[in-house]
């Protein structure tokens, strides 16, 4: 059978997802590690658009076996996203990939594309497989050029000799071409006879390495054939590698992203509309939405920029945590940045946050930078140290996520959308301690946090500090208490059970 365009449709997918997921750990503790996310999409659905988008695939088996419950939640029968998707369990998840191939290739009896639960695949052309396929081959296996020795360690490399592949070298120890394997497979039925037949004598006699048993058919002569894929791609084994993934998807297209700035008004209405126009004639913003309790002349004088909307509170009591998802659900950008109003946060900062975006899930500022802060600001003392202390708190607490904070309370920050959606119903706080919280949720929910140093100015020349009617020791008390409650509710975060 042929892998010809006229019989795209008869092509299956099959997709191994039985893994733990070791190494990713604590990402991995409550979800499988093909669904963890990379801006905003798991990874396992990425992979499953791509067989159906580029290969015509509406035919798809899954493997599953550590949290496949959460994987059976999220896709369903696959109607949602136009194909049929049967789930395969693997109760032996010790016995490796091999035994994952073999449960899932035992009645596919048409050719067959296996994409490997756990990648990500970045403006590839794997369209372009089904056209260079010879029918006479066992199997084509997707390669791609890395730049990065590290990375190509991390995989597998071939031996290609007359334009067949002759060998396969599973983390080479001496990198000599920039050409790596990845987990793209186009395999005919008779793989999984061959590997029915390697498990004849039970699960315990089967291979337990799948690039190991691959070169052992290439080595004895049958026909396995290369082909290089355009683009990007990672292997997503660590949260490292999830940060790359996440960089490489959202910097494709980081220019066609829109841009929100939500600037919160906390009882500052009249003075407010100054630096809201500032901040609307930043190139890099595409709208700042005004939240405030109250509509003033000055506000409604500065709406009548293109770019300034107000979201006006529906009582003039709401609290400042309610202010706070007033003004993300109101914004309509890809990126959503928060600012403050007692003006103390400068522009030109815009640029610092969006570039680590690129990196990030979000982006906090920090004030207690001594080289980024102004003379007289009120970052300085009591109020310095008790930030400084609650932030080193909470980097103690989600320690195993790799945060490193000096100033959680930071109002001036930039998240991703798809960051705002998978925290905000775990958000419960009312007044500035939302702050910190949406650090912690944004952790428990297994993203990334930047901490960049960010200008502060004390703008109010009657005064040698900014005053604020927050730094008191009530605050801080119940910023404490927050943190603490997170960490030992006994409840911990798990990813919200969704259809897609």
């Amino acid at each position: 059978m042929s892998f010809d365009q006229q019989r795209i449709g008869e092509l299956i997918g099959l997709l191994p997802a039985a893994g733990r997921g070791v190494r990713a750990y604590p990402y991995t503790r409550e979800v499988p590690k093909s669904m963890l996310e990379i801006d905003g999409v798991p990874i396992l659905r990425r992979n499953v658009e791509l067989m159906r988008d580029q290969l015509g695939i509406r035919d798809v088996r899954i493997v599953v076996g550590h949290h496949g419950d959460v994987i059976r939640d999220a896709f369903g029968d696959g109607s949602a996203l136009g194909l049929r998707i049967t789930y395969v369990e693997n109760p032996r998840i010790d016995l490796e990939l091999p035994y994952s191939v073999y449960l899932g290739g035992r009645t596919i009896d048409r050719p067959c594309c296996m994409i490997l639960a756990d990648e990500c695949y970045v403006d590839t052309n794997h369209a372009d497989m089904l056209a260079a396929m010879d029918p006479s081959a066992l199997a084509m296996l997707g390669l791609i050029s890395s730049e990065y020795k590290k990375h190509i360690r991390k995989n597998y490399v071939v031996e290609i000799r007359d334009g067949r592949i002759h060998d396969l070298i599973e983390k080479p120890t001496t990198v000599s071409s920039r050409l790596m394997g990845t987990g793209t497979y186009l395999l005919q039925p008779e793989v999984f006879r061959r590997l029915e037949a390697a498990y004849a004598d039970g699960p315990e006699g089967g291979p337990r390495d799948w690039t190991g048993w691959l070169a052992s058919l290439a080595r004895s002569g049958e026909k396995i054939l290369p082909f290089q894929l355009r683009g990007s791609y990672v292997n997503v084994n660590s949260r490292d590698d999830l940060n790359y993934a996440n960089y490489l998807v959202r910097d494709l297209r980081f220019k066609e992203r829109a841009t929100s700035l939500v600037y919160i008004i906390d009882d500052d209405e009249e003075a407010a509309a100054g630096p809201v126009l500032r901040f609307a004639g930043e190139a890099e913003i595409d709208e700042v939405v005004a939240v405030a309790r109250r509509s003033v002349d000055s506000l409604r004088e500065a709406e009548k920029h293109e770019k300034v909307r107000l979201a006006i509170a529906p009582t003039p009591d709401l609290p400042i945590g309610d202010l706070v998802r007033l003004g993300l659900d109101s914004a309509r950008g890809d990126i959503l940045l928060m600012s403050y109003s007692d003006d103390t946060f400068a522009p030109r900062d815009v640029s610092k946050l969006l570039v680590y975006l690129r990196d990030a899930d979000m982006v906090v500022g920090t004030r207690t930078t001594r080289q980024m802060i102004e003379q007289g600001t009120n970052m300085r003392g009591v109020v310095r140290i008790a930030h400084v202390l609650l932030a080193k708190l909470l980097q103690v607490f989600w320690w195993r996520f790799d945060s490193r904070f000096t100033d959680v309370g930071c109002v001036y920050r930039g998240l991703w959308r798809s960051t705002w959606n998978s925290i905000r119903d775990h958000l419960r706080a009312e007044g500035v301690e939302v702050f910190p919280e949406m650090v912690i949720e944004v952790l428990r929910a297994r993203r990334r946090v930047i901490e960049v140093p960010v200008n502060y100015y004390n703008r109010d020349l009657e005064f040698d500090y900014v005053p604020g009617r927050h730094q008191s020791v009530g605050t801080f008390a119940r910023v404490l208490w927050l943190i603490v409650s997170k960490r030992f509710s006994g409840a911990p975060w798990r990813l919200r059970r969704r259809t897609l």
